[in-house]
């Protein structure tokens, strides 16, 4: 007998077969849940930091609510925080001690900040504020850590061209 004839199928050749596809699949899966965000189950939390030696600040966020059964996938974004030659800061005063913005001025001037003119500011608050515009958040929380007292806010109707508005309150002298 002569002719062609196709080689028996082997047992072995099934197994190759098998194994090349499950290689294939296990890649494309990694594949996938890189390019779809997907990862491992991680518990929800939510931090934010701030250091003043330091650059950057790292907030992590839940993206849905967690259960003690379940947990939600986090992110994380690490912000740039300005440096204080590129933060345009007014200091006011609310507690009418004369003189008491224009040496805060003149402190923060020395840490680097572009400072406007300081001026007064009615009525008397209790405690200091660091208002900020959006997109500051970060350099106010850094700016606060200069006053003990302070209470960073997001303030986007800020009628002024700075950047962060330092208001102190009485509690800044106490």
């Amino acid at each position: 007998m002569s002719g062609k004839h196709a080689a028996p199928f082997r047992m072995a050749d099934f197994f190759t077969i098998v194994g090349g596809v499950a290689v294939v699949a296990g890649l494309v899966y990694l594949l996938l849940s890189a390019l779809l965000g997907g990862s491992p189950p991680t518990t929800a939390s939510t931090s934010t930091t701030a250091s003043t030696t330091t650059t950057s600040i790292s907030t992590t966020s839940t993206t849905g609510p967690a259960t003690p059964t379940t947990s939600a996938p986090t992110t994380s974004t690490t912000l740039a925080v300005r440096v204080p030659a590129e933060v345009r800061v007014l200091v006011l005063n609310s507690v009418g001690v004369d003189g008491l913005a224009s040496q805060v001025t003149t402190q923060l001037s020395e840490l680097g900040y572009n400072m406007l003119p300081p001026d007064n500011y009615t009525p008397l608050l209790e405690v200091t504020r660091v208002w900020y515009v959006p997109g500051f958040e970060a350099e106010a929380f850094v700016l606060a850590a200069e006053f003990p007292d302070a209470q960073p806010e997001l303030n986007p109707d800020l009628a002024v061209d700075a950047d962060i508005v330092v208001v102190l309150g009485d509690s800044y002298g106490s």
